[in-house]
C-alpha cells in the first residue's frame, strides 16, 4: 500500500504543494504566486480560477520532481487561507465572480448591521460579504463556500461539497454546536441548500475526479491553514502551543476537547474535528509581521532586502532606544484594534539603520510576548515554543523571540509547516498514522535559549511597551 501524501496548502500569496511520506520524510515541494487585486479601499479579491490552477501546477511540478504520479499518491490533504469566500455555479463549478479575501473590509457596514440585530459578526467574517457577492452574481444556482471547499468541489468534479470546523467556524455563520446558524441564514434570506456540508477535518470526505487530478485518490484532509499548522507539531491535546511567523504572526495554543478564553479578545475557536469530537484553541494574531519587517526594509528604502535588514540588525546588540510598534493595518491579540496604525517612536540623532533594523525585529518579539502572556493561563509559563514560516528562519529574530519570551523557542525542521501539517494530517485521515505517530513526526531542528535574564527581559519589554502605547 502506498504511503505517500500530498498535501495542498492555498494561502493568502502563494500556493503550495508538498509531497511526503507517512513516515515524516519530505520528497519534493512547489510552489506559485498569487496575485491579489484591491479594486476599492479596503478591498481584496483573487481570481478564484488563477488559484485553483496555480495550485494543480504545483501539484504537479511536486509529483514531477519527486518522479512520481497522482496515481501513487495514499491520500490528499487540503488546506487554504481561512474566512475567504467564493460562489460557484453548481452544475459547470465556474466561479460567479472574483473571490472575496479574509482580509477585505467591505462588509464592515453589515457587520454592523448584524451586530446591532444581534446576531454575531466580525468585518473579516463572510457572513457579512456573502450576500454582496451573491447579489453582483445575479441569479443562478449558487453554492459558496471557502477555498477550500471550492478546491475540494473542483478536485472531486463536483463529487463533495464540504468544510471542516476550522474554516465554518470562522466563516460567520457557524452555531458552535456543529450545525449552520438557521437564524442568520433566514435573516439574510439564504438556503442551506448553498451552504457546504460540515464534516471532520481528517478521514475519507472526497475522492478526486482522475479527469481533474489524474488519478481518484482519497481526500483525507481539510483544515484551516493555522491549524493545519499545527498538526505539523504533533495534535491536538490541551496545553499545546505553536506560532508561525510569515507575513502575518500567528500563535494558537489548544484548549482540547472544551472551548476556553482567557479574555474577550482571545475568543475560542475550533481546531478540528476528529471522530465526531471537536477540538478548541485560542489564536492570536500579529497582523503584520514579516509584513512589517518587509515595509522597514524596502518600503522605507532602508535596506535592498530583509535579508540586508536581518544582518544589520544582528551586527547591533539593541535598538538603541528606538521602539516599532508593527501595527501596519491594525493591531491584532490581545487589543483588537483594526484602526490603530504602525508607530515608530524613540527616534534621536544617533539613530542608524541598524537600529531600525532591530527595532522591527524586536517589535514583532514584544508583540508575541504580549499574546503569549495573555494567553499563559492556558500554557503555562515554562513551555517551549515550536515555531515555524519564513521569518522562524532568521536568527536574529528567533533570538529576539526566545529573549522576549523568557522562554524556549524551536524551529520546526519544516519550513513549509502547514503544509508539512496538512500532508500529517492526510496521513492520521487515512488510517496511516496514528496521535502518537503524528506526535512522533514533529521535529526541530534549532533550540534558542534567552540570553538575557527574565529581569531584564520584562524591562526590555516595559521600556518597549511605554513608548508605543
Amino acid at each position: 500500500m502506498s504511503e505517500l501524501l500530498l498535501a495542498l496548502d492555498v494561502g493568502t500569496t502563494t500556493a503550495r504543494a508538498l509531497l511526503a511520506e507517512a513516515g515524516g520524510a519530505v520528497l519534493a515541494s512547489a510552489s506559485r504566486p498569487i496575485a491579489t487585486t484591491h479594486p476599492g479601499p479596503g478591498r481584496a479579491e483573487q481570481d478564484a480560477e488563477a488559484v485553483l490552477r496555480a495550485t494543480l501546477d504545483a501539484a504537479r511540478e511536486t509529483l514531477a520532481k519527486a518522479g512520481r504520479a497522482p496515481a501513487d499518491l495514499a491520500a490528499v490533504g487540503v488546506t487554504s487561507q481561512r474566512a475567504s469566500l467564493v460562489v460557484w455555479d453548481r452544475r459547470t463549478g465556474k466561479p460567479a465572480g472574483p473571490m472575496v479575501l479574509w482580509n477585505d473590509l467591505s462588509g464592515s457596514g453589515r457587520a454592523a448591521e448584524m451586530k446591532a440585530a444581534g446576531l454575531f459578526s466580525w468585518p473579516q467574517m463572510p457572513s457579512c460579504k456573502l450576500e454582496a457577492a451573491l447579489a453582483a452574481a445575479g441569479p443562478g444556482d449558487w453554492l459558496w463556500g471557502g477555498m477550500e471547499s471550492f478546491l475540494v468541489w473542483r478536485l472531486s468534479g463536483g463529487g463533495a461539497h464540504v468544510t471542516d470546523i476550522s474554516n465554518a467556524w470562522l466563516s460567520g455563520y457557524y452555531n458552535f454546536a456543529g450545525a449552520w446558524n438557521e437564524p442568520i441564514l433566514t435573516w439574510q434570506g439564504l438556503s442551506e441548500s448553498m451552504f457546504p456540508r460540515i464534516v471532520d477535518s481528517c478521514g475519507p470526505m472526497a475522492v478526486c475526479d482522475p479527469t481533474v487530478f489524474g488519478a481518484a485518490t482519497p481526500i483525507t484532509a481539510l483544515l484551516g491553514d493555522q491549524q493545519a499548522g499545527f498538526f505539523a507539531h504533533g495534535g491536538v491535546q490541551a496545553g499545546t502551543w505553536k506560532a508561525t511567523f510569515g507575513t502575518s504572526g500567528v500563535i494558537i495554543a489548544s484548549t482540547g476537547e472544551t472551548p476556553a478564553s482567557p479574555m474577550p479578545t482571545l475568543p475560542p475557536e475550533a481546531l478540528a474535528g476528529l471522530g465526531g469530537k471537536a477540538f478548541f484553541c485560542v489564536e492570536g494574531m500579529i497582523i503584520t509581521a514579516g509584513a512589517a519587517i518587509d515595509w522597514v526594509a524596502q518600503g522605507l528604502g532602508l535596506f535592498q532586502s530583509t535579508a540586508a535588514l536581518l544582518a544589520a540588525a544582528e551586527a547591533v546588540p539593541d535598538a538603541g532606544g528606538v521602539a516599532f510598534r508593527p501595527s501596519l493595518q491594525g493591531l491584532g491579540a490581545p487589543h483588537a484594534n483594526i484602526n490603530a496604525a504602525g508607530l515608530l517612536a524613540g527616534l534621536h540623532p544617533g539613530v542608524t539603520p541598524a537600529h531600525l533594523a532591530r527595532a522591527a525585529v524586536d517589535g514583532v518579539a514584544f508583540r508575541a510576548r504580549e499574546i503569549a502572556e495573555a494567553m499563559s493561563p492556558l500554557i503555562g509559563r515554562d513551555a517551549p515554543l515550536g515555531v515555524d514560516g519564513g521569518l522562524a528562519a532568521s536568527p536574529v529574530f528567533l533570538q529576539a523571540l526566545a529573549d522576549a519570551l523568557s522562554r524556549p523557542v524551536r524551529r520546526h525542521t519544516v519550513t513549509e509547516a502547514t503544509a508539512y501539517g496538512a500532508a500529517m494530517a492526510a496521513g492520521f485521515g487515512a488510517g496511516l498514522l496514528d496521535k502518537s505517530a503524528l506526535a512522533a513526526r514533529a521535529t526541530y531542528k534549532a533550540l534558542v535559549e534567552p540570553r538575557i535574564g527574565a529581569a531584564e527581559a520584562e524591562a526590555r519589554y516595559r521600556a518597549w511597551s511605554g513608548k508605543v502605547y
